[in-house]
């Protein structure tokens, strides 16, 4: 496997698992490692890894929107 082609199936299931996860309410790293580690082949402290990064970035980008609208309370 090439790596586009990697780069391509990886990110077709990175949109897939989003879309899932915001449906039903689950992360998507529920659905994002698993795919990782079947489908991929790739070692399951990377898919942890991988799963731990995207959290961060997730999570600091919300805190972000939240903050510059107003939503929190910082004192």
């Amino acid at each position: 496997m090439t790596l586009l082609t990697f780069s391509i199936l990886l990110t077709g299931c990175s949109f897939l698992a989003g879309i899932l996860g915001a449906l039903t309410g689950l992360g998507g790293g529920v659905i994002v490692i698993p795919v990782l580690i079947l489908l991929f082949h790739v070692p399951i402290h990377y898919a942890m890894g991988a799963s731990l990064i995207s959290v961060i970035a997730t999570s600091a980008g919300s805190a972000a929107a939240y903050l510059r609208a107003g939503y929190t309370n910082i004192r």
